[in-house]
């Protein structure tokens, strides 16, 4: 009688972690089909008004470490993130807010921009595009990803993007065809997001005229503050 018993409990057992074993495959397979983050979804979800940056010391086009807690010390922070060196619409807005420089700068802005390719070619599309502002280079798009504005190429869109020359997975060397949303944040001093550009549509991207106001704004309640503080004191 006791020896049926212990048969039972092992039987019982081994089909317990039979179960347990099939549970967990099948949640793994969940997994492997979740649906591919899109630039729509990322623009829904990505850091926005209000959020502390995530900080970041990455390499300009030159090899140099820059640091954004460093640059904050100077200035409000403008991160403009681009596609790469092969859209032209990245380096058309490049053009356009090197024009704007002058006044980014009168306003208290310090202005990086940032993408997935190495210091090469960050250097190639800063000597291209004659830009007297730093050019990051963002290896995996890991600071992208901390900003929430990464997303997945359909197979589609991928293929389309192979016969234009692009291999995104080959030139950027991330696992999935990756992009970040060509995004444009404005930091204040205390590494608060008080702008934030999130546009699904890479063809649109934040008007110089208003990261220009914006910082006027900011610069403006700035020293409103220091008035207070000093008519406290």
């Amino acid at each position: 009688m006791i020896k049926k018993i212990f048969v039972f409990a092992i039987f019982a057992l081994s089909l317990n972690l039979a179960v347990f074993a099939q549970d967990a495959m099948m949640s793994n397979d969940k997994m492997m089909m979740k649906k591919e983050v899109t630039a729509a979804e990322a623009s829904k979800t990505a850091l926005n008004v209000g959020a502390k940056m995530p900080a970041f010391s990455l390499k300009d086009a030159i090899g140099n470490i820059v640091s954004s807690d460093d640059m904050l010390k100077q200035g409000n922070l403008v991160v403009v993130f681009y596609r790469g060196a092969w859209c032209p619409y990245c380096n058309t807005y490049l053009r356009s807010l090197q024009k704007n420089i002058s006044d980014i700068k009168a306003n208290g802005g310090q202005l990086v921009a940032i993408s997935v390719e190495n210091p090469d070619n960050s250097m190639k599309v800063s000597d291209k595009n004659k830009l007297e502002f730093s050019v990051l280079s963002d290896p995996n798009l890991e600071v992208a990803r901390n900003f929430g504005i990464v997303f997945q190429l359909d197979a589609k869109t991928d293929e389309k993007y192979k016969g234009y020359g692009i291999d995104l997975v080959k030139m950027n060397g991330t696992e999935k065809p990756e992009l970040p949303l060509s995004a444009t944040y404005i930091i204040n001093k205390n590494g608060e997001i008080v702008y934030a550009f999130l546009d699904p549509d890479f063809t649109k991207r934040a008007e110089p005229s208003v990261i220009i106001e914006t910082l006027k704004k900011i610069k403006g309640d700035s020293m409103k503050m220091e008035m207070k503080m000093d008519k406290k004191n």
